[in-house]
This record gives C-alpha cells, sequence and structure tokens, in this order.
C-alpha cells in the first residue's frame, strides 16, 4: 500500500508543481497607497474601466491611475485599487488651472470623452468659439469643459497653446449687475435666416446685428440690421443670413452697442431648430 501511495504521489507531483507555477505567473493585486490618502479601496469588477470608476468617485480616470502608480488604463477584475481623497474645490474641481473659466478655441479641436487622444470624440469645438472650463487633467494637458449638452461631465479640450488658450467670458458684463448678455441659437434655416434668444441684455440699447465667418467672432461682420433691445432682458430675434455667407459650413454672430456692450455666438448652417 505504501509503495502504491508512493507511485500515485509520483504521479500527482507534476501537476502539483505546474499548478503552483501557474497561480504563481497570476498578477498580484497591485497594494493601494497609503490608507490615510484613500477615501476608500475599490476592488476591480468585470467589466470595470478607469473611466467609469472616475465617475462614481466624480474624479477623473488619471487621478486614479497616478494614485495606484499604473502607467496606463489597464485594469483587471479583483484589483484593488486606492480612490484618493477629493481635492479642495473652488468651482472647478480642484484641478490645475482652477483660475481659468473659459478658452477660446484657436482652431478646430476635438471635444473628447476624457483626457487623451484614445478617448472618443463627441464633437468638435469650432475655431472662435468659447467653451466654460470645469476643471483640468491631472497632467495639465486637457482642459474639463461643460459638455455639449450643457451639463458638467467628462468632456475635454485640448490645453495645447497653438490650439486654445484662456480667454473672457463672451459677453461684456452690465455695470453693477454682474449679468453677462448671452445669445443662444434656437432654429436655422440653410442660407436663409437664424433665429437666436437673448438673455440679460441691458434695456434701450440699439445693437448693430453682424455675422461673419467662423472664427471671426463676429467682428467687422456683415452688417444685417440694428436691433433695439426694449425693455431687455430675453428677445427672441430672427435675422437673414447674408449672400456673402451662404453656402458656409459654420456661421458667426455678434449683437454690439456703440455704447460698449456686445455678445456673440455662433451656428452650423444647416435647418435645425423651431
Amino acid at each position: 500500500m505504501r509503495t502504491h501511495l508512493t507511485h500515485t504521489f509520483r504521479r500527482l507531483l507534476p501537476g502539483v508543481v505546474a499548478l503552483a507555477l501557474a497561480l504563481a505567473a497570476l498578477p498580484a493585486a497591485r497594494p493601494a497607497a497609503a490608507a490615510e490618502s484613500c477615501q476608500a479601496n475599490y476592488t476591480v469588477q468585470r467589466g470595470d474601466t478607469l473611466y467609469k470608476i472616475g465617475l462614481k468617485y466624480n474624479m477623473t480616470w488619471d487621478r486614479i491611475a497616478t494614485a495606484n502608480n499604473l502607467s496606463g488604463e489597464k485594469i483587471y477584475a479583483g484589483q484593488v485599487l486606492c480612490i484618493p481623497q477629493p481635492r479642495s474645490s473652488s468651482g472647478n474641481s480642484g484641478n490645475p488651472g482652477s483660475d481659468v473659466k473659459y478658452i477660446l478655441a484657436l482652431t478646430d479641436v476635438n471635444i473628447r470623452k476624457g483626457p487623451g487622444v484614445s478617448h472618443g470624440v463627441i464633437t468638435v469645438l469650432a475655431g472662435g468659439q468659447i467653451a466654460q472650463v470645469t476643471g483640468k487633467s491631472a497632467d495639465g494637458q486637457w482642459w474639463r469643459v461643460i459638455c455639449p449638452d450643457g451639463k458638467v461631465g467628462e468632456c475635454y479640450v485640448t490645453a495645447s497653446a497653438s490650439l486654445t488658450q484662456p480667454t473672457t467670458a463672451p459677453g461684456a458684463p452690465q455695470p453693477g449687475t454682474g449679468k453677462i448678455p448671452t445669445i443662444a441659437i434656437t432654429a436655422v434655416v440653410k442660407d436663409e435666416t437664424v433665429t437666436i434668444r437673448t438673455a440679460d441684455f441691458p434695456a434701450g440699447e440699439k445693437f448693430d446685428v453682424r455675422l461673419g465667418k467662423i472664427g471671426t467672432q463676429g467682428l467687422n461682420g456683415v452688417l444685417v440690421t440694428t436691433t433695439d433691445s426694449g425693455q431687455g432682458g430675453a428677445l427672441t430675434v430672427t435675422y437673414k443670413i447674408p449672400a456673402e455667407l451662404r453656402g458656409q459650413t459654420q456661421i458667426a454672430i455678434r449683437l454690439e452697442s456703440k455704447s460698449g456692450y456686445y455678445s456673440y455666438n455662433w451656428f452650423w448652417n444647416n435647418t435645425a431648430g423651431n
């Protein structure tokens, strides 16, 4: 019997050794950072990505990667990640560049789903368009901006100085109120008309309405007409698209008064809206 057991053990030994080697080859869970620097230790589930985990904790994926010494976005089920403490916030999630409130696109740039070219493109921020900034990526290479649907989320554009630059809000504030006149595009008939709705416009001002090529902010554009702001606030007005701009893909619009009030926006020259 002892001889039989010895032979059986010898037959099993190679398999046991192979199993032990296989287990040893499995990646061990990367130890998280020091407990006092983590708000939580998160165990990665199947289907998780750093981006998805970041959404759960209201932070960018690259912050989680940095806290766990990850060189990329690759993670695996069962891995334990340190979720870093939220940074102090002053309206821009405490990210570097929080003093910047708006950026101007110097040319057409992609709005991406995350801070990097590996993330999908949502749409394009056209040259001359302004975006509101809500933060900056940890490496300082990407602005986080208000998403195209108007919500705060994970929408990013490059922070390259040759492509975007900090700027002021799109309009001149009314003295004593802090309110900035704004223009929203509500409808377009291709090559024919554009309808806008204003907000926070001063009362009793006459505004020159100019349309121009994208990237100009409407400065020195074609003078379409003059609009009286009346009692101010919200106005809904329709303007004709001048012949000089028919066929343009995108058009800038600007309302400017001689006393210094102004506001501008841009629109796709495609029939849409009401």
